[in-house]
Protein backbone atom coordinates (compact mmCIF):
# COMPACT_ATOMS: atom_id res chain seq x y z
CA UNK A 1 0.00 0.00 0.00
CA UNK A 2 1.10 3.59 -0.80
CA UNK A 3 1.56 6.01 2.37
CA UNK A 4 -0.33 8.83 1.44
CA UNK A 5 1.83 12.28 2.36
CA UNK A 6 -0.07 15.70 2.34
CA UNK A 7 1.68 18.03 0.48
CA UNK A 8 1.90 21.31 2.91
CA UNK A 9 2.35 24.07 -0.46
CA UNK A 10 -1.68 23.46 -1.24
CA UNK A 11 -2.73 25.64 1.21
CA UNK A 12 -1.08 28.56 -0.15
CA UNK A 13 -2.83 29.93 -3.13
CA UNK A 14 -0.89 32.29 -5.34
CA UNK A 15 -2.38 33.96 -8.43
CA UNK A 16 -0.38 35.90 -11.69
CA UNK A 17 2.52 34.82 -13.20
CA UNK A 18 4.49 33.30 -9.98
CA UNK A 19 2.03 30.90 -10.09
CA UNK A 20 3.23 28.05 -12.40
CA UNK A 21 6.59 28.45 -10.64
CA UNK A 22 5.13 28.37 -7.59
CA UNK A 23 3.31 25.33 -8.04
CA UNK A 24 6.45 23.21 -9.74
CA UNK A 25 8.32 23.89 -7.53
CA UNK A 26 5.42 22.87 -4.48
CA UNK A 27 5.69 19.78 -6.01
CA UNK A 28 9.30 19.20 -6.31
CA UNK A 29 9.79 20.04 -2.64
CA UNK A 30 6.78 17.36 -1.98
CA UNK A 31 8.05 14.86 -3.90
CA UNK A 32 11.49 15.14 -2.04
CA UNK A 33 10.20 14.37 1.36
CA UNK A 34 7.39 11.78 -0.01
CA UNK A 35 9.42 9.62 -2.21
CA UNK A 36 10.81 7.66 1.46
CA UNK A 37 7.17 6.06 1.45
CA UNK A 38 7.07 5.31 -2.04
CA UNK A 39 7.18 1.38 -3.18
CA UNK A 40 5.61 1.44 -6.52
CA UNK A 41 7.47 0.26 -9.50
CA UNK A 42 6.81 3.44 -11.70
CA UNK A 43 5.64 7.20 -11.04
CA UNK A 44 3.26 8.30 -13.23
CA UNK A 45 2.48 11.80 -12.03
CA UNK A 46 2.35 14.29 -14.98
CA UNK A 47 3.10 17.50 -12.74
CA UNK A 48 6.21 15.56 -11.43
CA UNK A 49 7.61 14.24 -14.85
CA UNK A 50 7.16 16.69 -17.07
CA UNK A 51 10.27 18.77 -15.28
CA UNK A 52 13.64 18.45 -16.34
CA UNK A 53 15.04 14.88 -16.98
CA UNK A 54 19.00 16.23 -15.08
CA UNK A 55 16.33 16.84 -12.02
CA UNK A 56 13.55 14.18 -11.80
CA UNK A 57 16.06 11.29 -12.60
CA UNK A 58 17.71 11.99 -9.58
CA UNK A 59 15.36 13.12 -7.38
CA UNK A 60 13.06 9.60 -8.07
CA UNK A 61 15.55 7.38 -9.19
CA UNK A 62 18.94 7.62 -7.60
CA UNK A 63 18.41 4.72 -4.63
CA UNK A 64 18.46 2.28 -7.55
CA UNK A 65 20.56 4.13 -10.56
CA UNK A 66 22.38 1.47 -12.69
CA UNK A 67 21.54 -1.46 -10.50
CA UNK A 68 18.14 -2.41 -11.88
CA UNK A 69 17.81 -5.60 -14.75
CA UNK A 70 14.67 -6.80 -16.88
CA UNK A 71 13.84 -10.38 -15.58
CA UNK A 72 14.17 -12.52 -18.60
CA UNK A 73 10.49 -13.66 -18.23
CA UNK A 74 9.07 -9.73 -19.21
CA UNK A 75 9.22 -7.39 -21.89
CA UNK A 76 8.96 -4.10 -21.03
CA UNK A 77 7.14 -1.80 -23.78
CA UNK A 78 7.00 1.47 -24.48
CA UNK A 79 5.13 2.90 -28.11
CA UNK A 80 5.57 6.46 -29.11
CA UNK A 81 6.65 8.40 -32.21
CA UNK A 82 9.26 11.05 -30.85
CA UNK A 83 12.72 11.48 -32.56
CA UNK A 84 14.89 11.69 -29.09
CA UNK A 85 13.85 9.44 -26.34
CA UNK A 86 11.44 10.36 -23.85
CA UNK A 87 11.39 10.20 -19.97
CA UNK A 88 10.23 6.42 -19.63
CA UNK A 89 13.19 5.84 -22.14
CA UNK A 90 15.67 7.89 -19.82
CA UNK A 91 14.74 6.63 -16.97
CA UNK A 92 15.09 3.15 -17.96
CA UNK A 93 18.94 3.47 -19.47
CA UNK A 94 19.16 5.21 -15.64
CA UNK A 95 18.44 3.08 -13.78
CA UNK A 96 20.47 0.18 -15.55
CA UNK A 97 18.13 -1.62 -17.96
CA UNK A 98 18.40 -1.82 -21.83
CA UNK A 99 16.92 -4.68 -23.00
CA UNK A 100 13.23 -3.16 -24.22
CA UNK A 101 11.04 -2.78 -26.47
CA UNK A 102 9.63 0.97 -28.70
CA UNK A 103 7.45 0.56 -30.96
CA UNK A 104 6.93 3.69 -33.43
CA UNK A 105 3.51 4.16 -35.39
CA UNK A 106 3.87 5.33 -38.80
CA UNK A 107 1.11 8.27 -38.44
CA UNK A 108 0.15 10.72 -41.23
CA UNK A 109 -2.13 12.29 -38.88
CA UNK A 110 -2.24 13.73 -35.46
CA UNK A 111 -1.69 11.30 -32.76
CA UNK A 112 -4.60 9.41 -30.97
CA UNK A 113 -4.16 6.99 -28.33
CA UNK A 114 -5.79 4.13 -29.69
CA UNK A 115 -2.96 3.93 -32.51
CA UNK A 116 -1.09 0.96 -29.58
CA UNK A 117 -3.72 -1.14 -29.92
CA UNK A 118 -2.89 -2.00 -33.85
CA UNK A 119 0.49 -1.42 -32.98
CA UNK A 120 1.41 -4.03 -29.94
CA UNK A 121 -1.20 -6.24 -31.87
CA UNK A 122 1.37 -6.42 -34.91
CA UNK A 123 3.56 -6.75 -32.32
CA UNK A 124 2.45 -10.02 -30.92
CA UNK A 125 1.54 -11.11 -33.96
CA UNK A 126 5.08 -10.75 -34.95
CA UNK A 127 6.47 -13.88 -32.43
CA UNK A 128 9.33 -11.19 -32.07
CA UNK A 129 8.01 -11.11 -28.44
CA UNK A 130 8.81 -14.60 -26.55
CA UNK A 131 8.25 -13.44 -22.41
CA UNK A 132 5.04 -14.65 -20.65
CA UNK A 133 4.85 -11.40 -19.53
CA UNK A 134 4.34 -7.89 -20.78
CA UNK A 135 4.54 -4.44 -18.92
CA UNK A 136 3.28 -1.37 -20.73
CA UNK A 137 4.12 2.40 -19.53
CA UNK A 138 3.36 5.35 -21.38
CA UNK A 139 6.65 6.93 -22.89
CA UNK A 140 6.50 11.30 -21.90
CA UNK A 141 5.04 11.15 -18.18
CA UNK A 142 6.28 7.76 -16.21
CA UNK A 143 9.37 6.99 -14.82
CA UNK A 144 10.63 3.45 -13.30
CA UNK A 145 11.96 3.52 -9.81
CA UNK A 146 11.92 0.29 -8.64
CA UNK A 147 12.38 -3.63 -9.36
CA UNK A 148 10.08 -4.10 -12.92
CA UNK A 149 9.66 -7.76 -11.36
CA UNK A 150 7.61 -6.54 -8.79
CA UNK A 151 5.00 -5.90 -10.98
CA UNK A 152 4.79 -9.80 -11.98
CA UNK A 153 4.48 -10.67 -8.24
CA UNK A 154 1.79 -8.18 -7.78
CA UNK A 155 -0.27 -9.66 -11.55
CA UNK A 156 0.35 -12.95 -9.68
CA UNK A 157 -0.79 -11.95 -5.90
CA UNK A 158 -3.94 -10.25 -7.84
CA UNK A 159 -4.58 -13.89 -9.55
CA UNK A 160 -5.44 -11.88 -12.93
CA UNK A 161 -4.11 -12.36 -16.14
CA UNK A 162 -3.99 -8.29 -16.71
CA UNK A 163 -3.53 -5.63 -13.83
CA UNK A 164 -3.96 -2.41 -14.60
CA UNK A 165 -2.54 1.00 -12.56
CA UNK A 166 -5.18 3.09 -10.99
CA UNK A 167 -6.37 6.65 -11.52
CA UNK A 168 -9.47 9.33 -10.21
CA UNK A 169 -9.71 10.23 -13.70
CA UNK A 170 -13.29 8.94 -14.83
CA UNK A 171 -12.88 9.82 -18.74
CA UNK A 172 -15.69 8.06 -21.26
CA UNK A 173 -17.82 7.04 -18.35
CA UNK A 174 -20.18 9.34 -19.02
CA UNK A 175 -21.11 7.57 -22.41
CA UNK A 176 -21.16 3.99 -20.27
CA UNK A 177 -22.66 4.89 -17.11
CA UNK A 178 -24.15 1.13 -16.52
CA UNK A 179 -20.33 0.60 -16.80
CA UNK A 180 -19.43 3.15 -14.05
CA UNK A 181 -21.96 1.79 -11.53
CA UNK A 182 -20.69 -2.14 -12.07
CA UNK A 183 -16.83 -0.63 -11.73
CA UNK A 184 -17.81 1.97 -8.86
CA UNK A 185 -19.19 -1.40 -6.98
CA UNK A 186 -16.43 -3.67 -7.53
CA UNK A 187 -14.24 -0.46 -6.18
CA UNK A 188 -16.58 -0.13 -3.18
CA UNK A 189 -15.91 -3.45 -2.52
CA UNK A 190 -12.28 -3.79 -2.51
CA UNK A 191 -12.51 -0.86 0.05
CA UNK A 192 -11.49 1.73 -2.98
CA UNK A 193 -14.02 3.57 -4.23
CA UNK A 194 -13.25 6.29 -6.59
CA UNK A 195 -10.58 4.63 -8.43
CA UNK A 196 -10.58 3.43 -12.14
CA UNK A 197 -8.45 1.62 -14.54
CA UNK A 198 -5.42 3.44 -16.16
CA UNK A 199 -4.35 2.38 -19.33
CA UNK A 200 -0.93 4.18 -19.26
CA UNK A 201 0.79 1.57 -17.05
CA UNK A 202 -0.05 -2.47 -16.93
CA UNK A 203 1.73 -5.79 -16.42
CA UNK A 204 -0.34 -8.98 -18.37
CA UNK A 205 0.27 -12.45 -19.31
CA UNK A 206 1.73 -12.10 -22.83
CA UNK A 207 -0.93 -14.55 -24.78
CA UNK A 208 -4.10 -13.15 -22.55
CA UNK A 209 -3.36 -9.64 -23.74
CA UNK A 210 -2.54 -10.72 -27.40
CA UNK A 211 -6.06 -12.27 -27.60
CA UNK A 212 -7.37 -9.19 -25.67
CA UNK A 213 -6.19 -7.10 -28.27
CA UNK A 214 -7.77 -9.31 -31.26
CA UNK A 215 -11.10 -8.36 -29.38
CA UNK A 216 -10.24 -4.88 -28.25
CA UNK A 217 -9.41 -3.70 -32.26
CA UNK A 218 -12.65 -4.02 -33.12
CA UNK A 219 -13.63 -1.34 -31.78
CA UNK A 220 -10.88 0.91 -33.87
CA UNK A 221 -11.73 2.47 -36.78
CA UNK A 222 -10.00 4.50 -39.82
CA UNK A 223 -11.61 7.68 -38.90
CA UNK A 224 -10.60 7.58 -34.88
CA UNK A 225 -10.78 11.08 -32.99
CA UNK A 226 -7.39 12.36 -32.42
CA UNK A 227 -6.14 13.26 -28.49
CA UNK A 228 -6.83 16.90 -28.57
CA UNK A 229 -10.73 16.30 -30.52
CA UNK A 230 -11.17 13.54 -27.35
CA UNK A 231 -10.41 16.16 -24.96
CA UNK A 232 -12.35 18.64 -26.41
CA UNK A 233 -15.60 16.63 -26.86
CA UNK A 234 -14.72 15.35 -22.93
CA UNK A 235 -15.61 18.86 -22.08
CA UNK A 236 -18.00 20.34 -24.05
CA UNK A 237 -20.08 16.85 -23.43
CA UNK A 238 -20.41 15.72 -26.99
CA UNK A 239 -18.35 12.92 -27.17
CA UNK A 240 -21.37 10.38 -27.31
CA UNK A 241 -22.69 12.62 -30.41
CA UNK A 242 -19.88 12.30 -32.15
CA UNK A 243 -19.75 8.79 -31.79
CA UNK A 244 -23.36 6.90 -31.46
CA UNK A 245 -21.21 3.65 -31.50
CA UNK A 246 -19.05 4.70 -28.47
CA UNK A 247 -16.87 2.98 -28.14
CA UNK A 248 -16.05 2.64 -31.25
CA UNK A 249 -13.89 5.02 -33.29
CA UNK A 250 -13.52 7.28 -30.09
CA UNK A 251 -9.77 7.21 -30.26
CA UNK A 252 -8.99 5.87 -26.59
CA UNK A 253 -7.40 2.55 -25.73
CA UNK A 254 -8.23 3.32 -22.00
CA UNK A 255 -11.58 4.05 -22.53
CA UNK A 256 -12.29 0.87 -24.47
CA UNK A 257 -10.34 -1.29 -21.82
CA UNK A 258 -13.01 0.55 -19.50
CA UNK A 259 -15.59 -0.53 -21.54
CA UNK A 260 -14.64 -4.13 -21.67
CA UNK A 261 -13.57 -4.44 -17.81
CA UNK A 262 -17.21 -6.04 -16.72
CA UNK A 263 -16.77 -8.32 -19.67
CA UNK A 264 -13.49 -9.71 -18.91
CA UNK A 265 -13.37 -9.70 -14.59
CA UNK A 266 -11.34 -10.79 -13.11
CA UNK A 267 -9.07 -11.32 -15.36
CA UNK A 268 -8.43 -7.64 -15.69
CA UNK A 269 -7.98 -6.11 -12.50
CA UNK A 270 -7.18 -3.04 -11.41
CA UNK A 271 -4.25 -2.10 -8.34
CA UNK A 272 -6.17 -0.63 -6.07
CA UNK A 273 -3.12 -0.97 -3.84
CA UNK A 274 -1.47 1.60 -6.14
CA UNK A 275 1.73 -0.69 -5.66
CA UNK A 276 1.99 -0.52 -9.81
CA UNK A 277 1.87 3.18 -10.42
CA UNK A 278 1.58 6.12 -8.06
CA UNK A 279 -0.69 8.22 -9.89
Amino acid sequence: MVKKVLNPFKRFQRTGKDYGIFKRTSNILWAFFARYTWDCVVIHRRKLIKNPPGLILPLLCRHVKGTLRCPPDLTILLVHNYETQPIMEKSLLYVGIKNYVVLKPKLNRSWYSAVKIETILNYLKSGLCETEYIMYCDSDDVVLRNDPKKAIQFLQEENCDLLFSRTKCKDGYECMPKVKAWVDQIAQEQGSPGWYINAGVFIGRTAFFHNLLETVLAYVTDDEISLKDYAQRRRNGTLGERRPEFPKGVGSDQVIFRYLQPHFYPQIKVDYTGRLALR
